[in-house]
Order: C-alpha cells, then structure tokens, then sequence
C-alpha cells in the first residue's frame, strides 16, 4: 500500500489510473477492473463525475497514456469545484521517460501547463481550452536512466465569487517550497502534494 499525507476524508479525492497503488480514503480509478479499483472508467471520455462534485484529483503516470491533453484537463476542472486541486506526475520531455514507454501517446513538461491558465495561453483556444488553473510545480532531477518527472499542484479557477471547497491553506502547504510551511494542524505528512513518502 502506498504510503501518502493524510487530506481530509470529507473530500472526495479521486486517484486516476490507480493501477495496484489503490488508497485508503479515495475512490480509486482505473480503464480495468482489479483488486482496490472503486470505479472503471476511461479516461479518454467524459469523466463519470458531475460538475463541481470532487475536490482533489492525484494523476500520477496517467496523463502520458491519454491521447488529448486538451480534453483531459478541461475533464479535470470540470469535476472539480472552485478552488479544487489536480495533483499530476508526468515523465517530461525534458528527460527520455517521455518516450521510452511504448504506450505514452500524449507529452508533457512544465511549460504544457501555461495553455491551461487564462493567466498564459488557454485564451488562445477558447473554442477548445475552458479551464483555467492556477499551478505550482517543478522538475525532478534527472535519474539515472536520465528521466524526469513534472509535478505540477494546480487549483481550479471557476470565478471570484465562488466559495472554494477546499481552503487556500492547503494550496500554500501542498506546494510550498520551504518544508516548514508545509505541515497542516491536525494532518500527518509534509511532502509536496502527496508524493509518497519514505
């Protein structure tokens, strides 16, 4: 079982592409059904979430294996509510995880994240981009297969007079640099996100 930071278990908190890392506390996704998979989904279509309806989405090694980026991250901010959070660890093009596995067929590194915040690019796209996020993110160093991985924390923008389901505390600690700052009272971890822990 993996082992992550607790978040509140009045959330709903969806773990795409779950595969064998099922998670206590979260509806765990999956294309197949196996052992610890809540619900078996494609992700290629519309989600089976209502809109608004989730308030924490970690997509971890699945967003590489979806063929539209574009559909995926207006699926993700459409189910979130305002102020949701999607949590995302894609292999970038910035290393060879990218393309090493034959099954990766959409690509991604930092800079793929501006298209999906009104404040870069998705005004560009109107007809095709309607989410706006707001993100916090970095790269790991190169392993020593010379891979890296994107993380990225992105919160869902749905309009300034909307109430935000989760508090802006938890953007700040989830994302936060400085270790410090990044414990919650009453909540176990420190990690970025919820990047595994050791």
């Amino acid at each position: 079982m993996t082992i992550i930071r607790k978040l509140p278990s009045e959330w709903v908190k969806l773990n795409l592409g779950c595969n064998k890392n099922a998670l206590d506390d979260w509806i765990n996704v999956d294309i197949q059904s196996m052992p610890g998979v809540n619900v078996v989904a494609n992700l290629e279509e519309e989600w089976p979430w209502e809109d608004n309806s989730v308030h924490y989405i970690r997509a971890f090694d699945i967003f590489e294996h979806l063929h539209d980026p574009i559909n995926t991250m207006n699926e993700a901010w459409r189910v979130l509510g305002h102020g949701g959070l999607l949590e995302l660890w894609v292999p970038s093009t910035d290393g060879r995880g990218a393309f090493q596995d034959p099954t990766h067929v959409s690509f991604w590194n930092r800079n793929s994240l501006f298209y999906y915040s009104k404040k870069y690019y998705a005004d560009l796209y109107p007809d095709l981009i309607h989410c706006d996020f707001d993100f916090a993110s970095f790269d790991t160093n190169v392993n020593e297969n010379g891979v890296v991985w994107t993380w990225a924390l992105c919160k869902a923008n749905k309009g300034s007079g909307a109430q935000p389901v989760i508090p802006p505390l938890w953007f700040n600690a989830l994302s936060a640099v400085d270790v410090s700052k990044r414990t919650v009272p009453g909540y176990e971890g420190e990690s970025m996100g919820t990047i595994p822990q050791d």
